[in-house]
């Protein structure tokens, strides 16, 4: 360590040949970094100068890499990634309240932001970064917290379960009034029933909950070939139902305030209690005992108590 200052070159000069780098454009890096073209370049030369080797291949329109700035950008690379993860830790350690919230993009649209204004006055103390995605995030990516479909077991990270997925079919008061067959089964199979596509249940752990398989936990049986559609997205789906175009599944946790507040109703009583399919809260071991992570948690488990109502008691695992 005693020659450190000799073989670090100027640190400024590398962040800058980072930016450079990564973007190949000293344009790109000028904006990134908030200073001039004419400042990029200047930096790059001091490093340049330093190892007395180029580092960059330079044409009128691009610039380019050479050999040996490809070696050294790895290694910035990876260096300031390392230096960045470790920041981050500290900072969150001096912001013991802020916590990253995973869930997907349907649970934070329909379940969570109506919901926010009520967090925020209730615990104007916690601080969120909300992240929404197709499928339960990854545990290698390190995040804090998350609401998932099911459990994946990890040394690094602890669960609490918050409720079963319930699924009915939901159309539109004016869809039921112009369409009066669908108060029944057979009825329903006479309109256009709206379905998730194949290609959104690949993200997720389990197998895919459309018509098909709705109405078999029904022990029916029937001819799906009527004229509907399908859409990669739960809320795609739902525009669509708002727009008369069908009737469409629907999952209680998500849709409950819409059919309170009439926007959407249920045309036959029949339902499915998916038991086996789970939400857990699943959060960092390390951050459990915080206290924006406990105000996290025990919120969940007050918002989604109506949900856990109808379904089998499930043991915690905090």
């Amino acid at each position: 360590m005693s020659n450190l200052k000799q073989l670090l070159p100027p640190l400024n000069a590398l962040r800058t040949f980072e930016a450079a780098a990564r973007h190949e454009s000293f344009k790109a890096a000028a904006e990134e970094l908030c200073v001039t073209q004419a400042a990029i370049s200047r930096q790059v030369q001091t490093l340049e100068e330093f190892y007395s080797l180029k580092l960059f291949i330079r044409s009128n329109r691009k610039v380019e890499l050479s050999p040996e700035g490809r070696g050294l950008y790895l290694a910035a690379s990876a260096a300031l990634q390392h230096i960045a993860s470790a920041s981050g830790t500290l900072l969150q350690r001096n912001r013991p309240g802020h916590i990253s919230l995973t869930t997907t993009t349907s649970f934070s649209q329909l379940w969570l932001l109506p919901r926010l204004k009520q967090l925020r006055s209730q615990h104007p103390e916690l601080q969120l970064q909300l992240i929404s995605g197709e499928g339960n995030p990854d545990y290698n990516e390190g995040f804090d917290a998350a609401v998932t479909l099911g459990i994946q077991e990890h040394p690094l990270y602890v669960c609490e379960y918050l409720f079963s997925e319930e699924v009915f079919p939901v159309c539109t008061a004016e869809f039921a009034r112009q369409n009066p067959q669908v108060a029944t089964l057979n009825g329903l199979l006479q309109v256009p029933l709206l379905n998730l596509s194949a290609d959104h249940w690949k993200a997720r752990l389990w197998a895919p909950l459309d018509w098909a398989f709705w109405l078999r936990q029904l022990e029916m049986t029937a001819d799906l070939n009527q004229t509907g559609m399908s859409f990669s997205h739960f809320l795609m789906l739902l525009d669509a139902v708002h727009e008369d175009i069908g009737v469409g599944l629907a999952w209680r946790h998500l849709v409950q305030r819409q059919l309170e507040e009439g926007k959407l109703v249920r045309p036959v009583r029949e339902t499915y209690q998916a038991d086996d399919r789970k939400h857990y809260f699943v959060c960092r071991r390390d951050r459990l005992d915080t206290p924006g992570m406990q105000t996290l948690k025990h919120w969940l488990l007050t918002q989604t108590a109506p949900l856990r109502e109808s379904a089998p008691p499930e043991p915690g695992h905090f």
